[in-house]
């Protein structure tokens, strides 16, 4: 056995157990609560959401486990999902007494009954022991000996038994290890179906044979399209439904997405036909599939319309699934806020019976929290999962030391994080390949930038080519993040002629995913959204607000109605004598005023609406400028490093790279401009760490700096920001260049603080060799010390160089108001 197929054979063991104890609350023999009379569309729910779990657990849950759960959940009888060529749906005796967990009493049973009646309970006994999750062998010698006698009885039986019997020896040899065997009952059960004239069972044994063939295999889809073909042919919508789908796994599992699409649109389609309103699965695929592909609106569309669908509370045990998906889109989004508030939706009922479909908020929580530099915040995320609900699982395991690896980077903890990432790569390449989906490409990619960022080139390289054999071309956003990463490495390793052409391709992929249209697009869906939301919100609240005034009246009415009607009625008659001339004058003048009134609140109404407009619009075209703006430079800042590489003259190429660090400086403005909502200022504590990242990146190979920040929480307007930054820029590279020789190790310090109500005051100092003697550095012909100065001078500020156990740089300059 391979190390994929016993990966495989132990989760179906823990996962088996888990879909026994999942939902325990709540007896198969109490009214069902899928909505549905139809019996069909009963097993058409089972089958689509157990399938729905099988494929977004990857694997983790075998289908005869994830069968069980929907049963629970729904109390629906588990053998309904097999029994259909020989039960309407009305329970048996048999299946009763199965259903609430009395097998001895099935057992007993069986002695006192004859014909086909014990037909039918020895298939209901055989079908408890085959499908039960996990693979015990005395479930299965169990299993056989009632498909022997039921096999022996049939051949004196009505043909159906016998079919029946066939399928269900098919799935006991499949369980047994014995595959071959299996198929071949499958098929001498369908010869025997269609020999009778029963096209529905010839196709359901083609397609429980089709679920037997492995992943990947030809026959796979050819007995599923074979068993599409009748069902088309007689009219069974819901097998239909159900042979679409299990094509369409296949199409998911060898990453044939395209056609996966068209399959899910043409399945929500045909659920409409029926009127089966269980549609957020093939939907929340939908908004899968877009999200890959880099069509937000859509996958937020697809999302709404998926969440709709929840409409009972059987249907909202699944909603964390739902729930990670919005927040996942919001991630991509750049709405960290609102994703998260998602995650913790999905978390809010956690518990460990529930953990296979909550889990996945902790990865999607834990990577926001990341992006959001609250990694401590993450840190003591995982530790308190680690601590209530460790991870048990081969894929929680495995994603749970790429989380504290990813955590621990950030933190710069990089022995920590090197040794994490080393178990989820470890781990990885045990993990069965037909299940490895959108996660593996995005783990190797920034498992990748890390190796490139610790020096490790080779190995950055390796594991970024690793992620890109598991992601598809219709994946647009690993395919951009492939290209960026390549980009990097590139520059990283002297390839700047590649490291232009891999950036272009990374825009190409960008541009596609976060166009101004686009961005636009979903930006009034959510609007459409929350506005929904809200109108309900308000029509539920006046709903009830009307509910109580009419309580409170018919109370008050019943208490003092005679006294009130006598005392009304008095005043009434005296405001009619007295005022009768005055009240009609007043009221004219209110109605006039009135009507002035409504056109006045009309036109500020309109007025405002126009005004927010504008102002939206003004947002956009604001934040794609700082896009185009910070494009360019990074387009000129490539076309420098291109030219550079044909340059022989050393101070040419020095100037060259100054002009590189210094546009860098400013591109980093724009980009934060544009992730931000806010277009005017910049955060200057993100915004420093951010640029001494870049510039120890870029300068200190050998990893002998150490930076030390104490920057207070200042947000600066752009005008100033700029030539800030500049100034930083140019006395960081100068102390990395000249102040630390000869390998020397040494600590450069970043302070940016209030000097005073109005002023700030930055300091730049480093503990290197210090100014040269005598050196006047306001007389000295150097075009970053000119810079520096004009730049100060634009800050309306003074610079100040001295030496002070190393070079001191201050720039004390006044706060604008702007």
């Amino acid at each position: 056995m391979d190390c994929a197929l016993l990966l495989t054979s132990v989760m179906r063991l823990v996962f088996g157990s888990l879909a026994l104890s999942l939902f325990a609350a709540g007896a198969y023999a109490q009214p069902d609560l899928s909505g549905y009379d139809d019996v069909a569309k009963k097993r058409l729910l089972i089958r689509v959401t157990a399938q729905y779990i099988h494929t977004i657990s990857q694997g983790q849950v075998d289908m005869d486990s994830a069968i069980r759960i929907p049963c629970k959940v729904y109390r629906l009888s588990p053998l309904l999902p097999y029994n259909e060529g020989y039960s309407d749906g009305t329970p048996s005796p048999g299946s009763r007494l199965i259903d609430a967990g009395n097998i001895t009493e099935a057992r007993s049973l069986l002695s006192k009954l004859r014909g086909e009646a014990r037909l039918r309970l020895l298939l209901e006994l055989g079908t408890y022991y085959v499908f039960k999750p996990g693979s015990d062998r005395p479930d299965l010698a169990n299993a056989s000996k009632y498909i022997q006698e039921a096999l022996t009885l049939s051949e004196k039986a009505p043909v159906r038994w016998k079919i029946e019997s066939l399928i269900l020896q098919g799935h006991w040899l499949h369980q047994s290890g014995r595959p071959e065997e299996s198929q071949g009952m499958f098929t001498q059960a369908e010869a025997l179906a269609r020999h009778a004239g029963n096209a529905l069972a010839a196709a359901r044994a083609a397609l429980n044979a089709g679920e037997l063939t492995r992943y990947g295999q030809p026959e796979r889809v050819a007995r599923f399209e074979k068993a599409l073909t009748v069902f088309k042919a007689i009219h069974a919508k819901e097998k239909e439904i159900e042979a679409i789908s299990q094509i369409n796994i296949e199409n998911f599992i060898t990453k044939k997405y395209d056609l996966a699409e068209g399959l899910l649109q043409k399945i929500v389609q045909l659920q409409a036909a029926i009127h089966f309103r269980h549609q957020q699965y093939p939907l929340d695929a939908l908004s899968w599939l877009a999200y890959r592909k880099g069509a937000l609106t859509n996958a937020l569309a697809y999302s709404n319309r998926s969440m709709a669908c929840l409409a009972s509370k059987a249907d909202s045990v699944f909603a964390p699934y739902f729930y990670i998906r919005r927040g996942v889109v919001y991630d991509r989004l750049f709405k960290y806020p609102e994703a998260l508030v998602w995650f913790d939706k999905g978390l809010a009922t956690k518990s460990a019976e529930t953990k296979l479909i909550w889990y996945r908020s902790v990865i999607g929580k834990v990577g926001v929290l990341n992006l959001m530099g609250r990694w401590q915040e993450a840190l003591a995320l995982l530790k308190e999962m680690q601590r209530d609900y460790p991870p048990d699982s081969y894929f929680e395991k495995m994603h749970f030391a790429y989380l504290l690896g990813i955590t621990f980077e950030n933190l710069k903890n990089f022995p920590a994080a090197e040794r994490n990432f080393n178990v989820f790569l470890e781990m990885a390449d045990q993990f069965p390949i037909d299940y490895i989906f959108d996660e593996f490409p995005h783990a190797y990619f920034n498992i990748s930038s890390f190796y490139r960022i610790i020096g490790k080139t080779a190995r950055s390289r390796e594991l970024l080519e690793k992620g890109r054999n598991f992601a598809s071309t219709f994946d647009i956003l690993a395919n951009d993040n492939y290209y960026y990463n390549l980009y990097k490495l590139d520059s990283t390793e002297g390839n700047y002629l590649e490291a232009i052409k891999n950036l272009n391709l990374s825009y190409q992929f960008t541009d596609s995913v976060f166009s101004y249209e686009q961005r636009k697009r979903a930006e009034e869906l959510l609007v459409k959204y929350e506005a929904e939301k809200k109108d309900k919100s308000i029509k539920l609240l006046d709903s009830q607000n009307q509910l109580e005034r009419v309580r409170a009246e018919q109370a008050h009415r019943t208490k003092n109605i005679t006294l009130a009607g006598l005392l009304l009625l008095l005043i009434i008659v005296l405001l009619l004598l007295n005022r009768y001339l005055i009240k009609q004058r007043s009221n004219r003048q209110l109605e006039a005023n009135q009507r002035e009134l409504d056109q006045k609140n009309t036109f500020l109404e309109t007025l405002n609406a126009e005004q927010d407009k504008l102002l939206k619009e003004k947002e956009w075209l604001i934040k794609e400028v700082h896009h185009r703006v910070k494009n360019n430079l990074q387009m000129v800042t490539s076309l420098l490093y291109s030219q550079s590489v044909y340059l022989e003259d050393d101070a040419a190429i020095l100037a060259v790279k100054d002009s590189l660090r210094r546009m860098q400086a400013m591109s980093l403005i724009h980009q934060k401009l544009y992730q931000d909502e806010n277009t005017t200022t910049i955060s200057m504590p993100e915004y420093i760490a951010d640029l001494a990242r870049y510039l120890h990146e870029s300068f200190d190979d050998g990893g002998q700096i150490t930076f030390r920040q104490e920057i207070e929480s200042l947000e600066l307007d752009v005008s100033q920001a700029i030539p800030l930054g500049l100034i930083v820029t140019e006395s960081i590279v100068n102390a990395i260049k000249y102040a630390f020789l000869n390998g020397k190790k040494g600590t450069v310090c970043i302070e940016l603080k209030h000097d005073g109500p109005d002023h700030l005051l930055l300091r730049i100092a480093d503990n290197g060799i210090g100014l040269p003697p005598g050196l006047d550095t306001m007389q000295h012909n150097s075009l970053g010390l000119e810079l520096m100065q004009g730049l100060a001078g634009q800050l309306n500020g003074t610079l100040a160089i001295e030496n002070n156990q190393g070079v001191q740089v201050t720039v004390r300059f006044l706060v604008s108001n702007r």
